[in-house]
Parts: structure tokens; sequence; C-alpha cells
């Protein structure tokens, strides 16, 4: 059963979350060696700049591990794996609490259950997958999180119907950045 919390994301971001997904088009662009290393380049960029401003509000939530959530350590490998650089310069607005902060997450544990679906998409096609290790950084841990994950939302945000609304608010935001930062040029952004 879908919890509130959940469902609310889920209608309150689908739009966004189809418009990133279509704009993206992951598989095409990590099929191509210089798309692939653009868009690693992309992608670390946007999780160091997340995971750096979450931190300090998310690394108490009690249960959430939020340290082993971060995906910029694989990406950091997977930009040395493909002679890629980190962007720098783009600066993300931060989260206003926690709850904020752990919409904004949920953004990017989205994006790592879909991260799984492409990476099985480029296997089907029979496509190196060098540099591509962040598309699936849980391995086969990655429901059993993505469950705890989503009691972590339901739990938080029954804490009152103001943390429910700013949980929905980061996400939205989330979603909002990940489009600038990852489809845009980076003087959008």
């Amino acid at each position: 059963m879908v919890g509130t919390v959940l469902a609310r994301l889920r209608a309150a971001t689908a739009d966004a979350q189809q418009r990133l997904e279509t704009r993206l088009d992951l598989v095409t662009q990590l099929s191509v060696p210089a798309d692939r290393r653009r868009m690693v380049e992309r992608f670390h960029a946007w999780h160091v700049g997340c995971e750096t401003i979450m931190a300090p509000l998310l690394s108490d939530i009690v249960g959430l591990g939020y340290a082993g959530r971060r995906r910029s350590v694989e990406l950091t490998s997977d930009l040395a794996v493909l002679g890629a650089q980190p962007q720098t310069g783009r600066r993300i607005a931060a989260p206003a609490n926690a709850a904020e902060a752990l919409g904004r997450l949920y953004v990017l544990e989205e994006a790592t259950q879909g991260g799984k679906v492409i990476a099985r998409q480029l296997a089907a096609r029979s496509l190196n997958m060098t540099g591509l290790s962040f598309l699936d950084p849980y391995g086969a841990e990655t429901g059993e999180r993505w469950r705890k994950f989503v009691l972590i939302l339901e739990r938080e945000g029954a804490v009152s119907e103001k943390a429910a609304e700013h949980i929905v608010r980061g996400a939205v935001a989330g979603f909002t950045h990940a489009e600038r930062w990852l489809c845009e040029p980076a003087s959008v952004a």
C-alpha cells in the first residue's frame, strides 16, 4: 500500500519527472561515448551539489544512513575511468529544513531506482558499461533501501501536515534543480 506522503510526492512530481526523463533520454545519451562523459560530469556536479547542502540536514535522521546514500563516490570513480573532470561553479539553493531535504533526497533516490532500469536497458543492448557504476550503486540492496527510505518519508511526513508539505515542496524543487543541472547549459543553471 502506498502511504500518504509517497502518494502526494508522486502526484506532485509526476509531470516534472516525466519531463526530465524525456528531455534526458539517458539510454541514448549514455550510449554515445562523448555524451556519456558529459552526462557523468553533470550527474557528478548535481549529486555533489545536492549532497553537500543536504548533509547537515539529513545526517541525524534516525534510520536514514545518509552517508551511505551518497552517490558522489561512484560518480567520482566514474569520472576518473572516463577521463572526465568535475564541473564547478554551479550552486544549488539549500533546502529550508530537514523535511525539504528529504523531499530532495526523494528525487535522488528515484534517480537511483531509474538508474537500475537504465543500466539493464544499456546491458540488453550489449553496450560497454564503463563509467556507469553510479547507475546501480546499491546493487541487490536497491529494493530494500527504497522500502526503508519510503518508511522514513512516511514517518517524517506524519509528524505534521507542515512537515508533509515541506517534503513535497523539497521534491518539486529537486526535480526543478535536476532538470536545470542535467538538461540545460551550465550558464542557465
